[in-house]
């Protein structure tokens, strides 16, 4: 029966290739002596008679010339003209070749993502998009190079969607999504967990829309139009303001709250719940409630700030204090969340024994405690430096000058519009993200509570 299918199929289909060629060219479908498709109808009757001495394998030759003869009759209408028509008839036949691969010598799984992927690539580049056929060479060319695993199809499919549907942000897009796949197929654990992989997709999408806009600003600015604006004066000095403060707002911030953070971890008493709520304060109202609340009291005109003035001379609102005052008010959430839980990391036994070797209840804090709560600490540090300078709504009310560098976005956005700020914004980005992330590689180099896992 096999035999009599490999003698009888391929004249069947050449027959048909061939009657249809004129049926339809006398209906004027298709123009029968073209001399393209004279050589695919030429090219049909070759492989048919190789397929019937047996010279090439079966199934490949039936499929080229399934091929051919659709390609012939129906597929030409797709094509702008011959050249084109050509270059997809040649690239389908890979493609049919790989498939075929695919289906004898792996699982049918990678044959099943194959063919849908086929599908889609069809669907997406000649149906959906206009004059795509170029892209869509391209496109089969590298699913034929990726269909045998399916990690090399997920990064194809990753570079088609970037390309596809996320423009004018593709490489932004196609960035993202890689660093995503790898994540995903990076997972590992002593335990299974069937429901995280999906939890992990899930927050990896929405993670997708926050990534996407900062990653845009920052490579869709020219580094020459950021390297102009940070010549600036007036930028320069509020880049170098915002970096002081928050500096400075985060060392009071850490002189003061770390203490109080290791006292509510090791203390219990009246009212502790509620003044670890009110710790939050400054996360829940509005950042211009903020600036208003802070004005109110610490203002020249209000009688502390007045007393502070006469006193110290210190005044708040218009000044740099005022800007340190506000940073300390927003970043103090931050910094005492942060090392509240670093300290009931660590066991108070090892200060007990630390006690009961001889050192003293402070020693025991400096010498135990804080040092293997160093990384919590320091990590809240961190966060609270990077909400400090990135302060707009309170300092906007306390001090919109001298101008730190959000306050200097606003201004110039106010000016001069979205094009124009928009590289002091990008490059004000790759300043903070550089810091951000040296710093929190810092911070790996400090002791931990945790024992390192072989």
């Amino acid at each position: 029966m096999a035999y009599n299918l490999k003698k009888t199929l391929p004249p069947l289909i050449f027959t048909l290739h061939l009657f249809l060629h004129i049926f339809l060219g006398a209906r004027g479908w298709t123009m029968p002596f073209e001399l393209f498709n004279l050589m695919l109808l030429l090219t049909n009757f070759v492989v048919m008679i190789i397929l019937m001495r047996g010279s090439a394998d079966f199934l490949l030759g039936t499929g080229v010339m399934i091929l051919i003869a659709g390609h012939g009759l129906l597929g030409q209408k797709l094509a702008p003209d011959s050249l084109s028509s050509g270059a997809v008839l040649t690239v389908n036949i890979l493609t049919l070749y790989v498939g075929i691969k695919i289906w004898q010598n792996l699982p049918c799984r990678h044959f099943a993502a194959f063919a849908i992927s086929y599908l889609l690539l069809f669907y997406i580049f000649i149906l959906r998009m206009q004059n795509a056929e170029a892209l869509f060479l391209l496109a089969l060319l590298g699913l034929a190079a990726t269909a045998r695993s399916f990690k090399l199809l997920a990064y194809f499919w990753a570079l088609v969607a970037s390309f596809s549907f996320c423009q004018p942000y593709s490489w932004e897009a196609l960035i993202i999504s890689f660093f995503f796949l790898k994540v995903m197929f990076s997972l590992r654990g002593k335990l299974y967990f069937p429901a995280a992989p999906l939890f992990l997709v899930s927050g990896l999408l929405l993670l997708f829309l926050v990534l996407l806009p900062t990653l845009a600003l920052m490579i869709g600015e020219d580094s020459r139009s950021m390297m102009n604006i940070l010549k600036l004066p007036e930028v320069r000095d509020a880049i170098r303001l915002t970096a002081i403060t928050a500096t400075i707002s985060t060392a009071i911030l850490a002189a003061f709250c770390v203490p109080l953070a290791y006292a509510l971890s090791r203390l219990e008493f009246f009212g502790k719940t509620f003044l670890l709520s009110a710790i939050d304060i400054p996360i829940i109202i509005p950042q211009s409630a903020a600036g208003i609340a802070i004005l109110k009291v610490f203002g020249s005109q209000q009688f502390l700030g007045e007393t502070i003035f006469n006193f110290a001379g210190i005044r708040f609102d218009g000044t740099a204090f005022g800007i340190c005052l506000a940073q300390i008010f927003v970043g103090l959430p931050f910094i005492m969340k942060g090392a509240v839980a670093a300290f009931d990391s660590v066991p108070p036994g090892l200060e007990q024994c630390a006690r009961t070797l001889g050192a003293s209840s402070f020693g025991a804090f400096w010498r135990v405690a804080l040092p293997l709560a160093a990384k919590g600490v320091a990590a809240a540090a961190v966060l609270a430096w990077a909400r400090a300078a990135g302060e707009f709504g309170a300092v906007l009310f306390v001090a919109p000058f001298p101008e730190t560098a959000p306050i200097s976005v606003y201004n110039r956005f106010t000016a001069a519009g979205l094009v124009e700020t928009a590289p002091l914004v990008a490059a004000l980005l790759f300043f903070s993200l550089a810091l951000f992330f040296l710093l929190q590689w810092s911070i790996r180099l400090l002791p931990s509570t945790r024992r390192e896992e072989d």
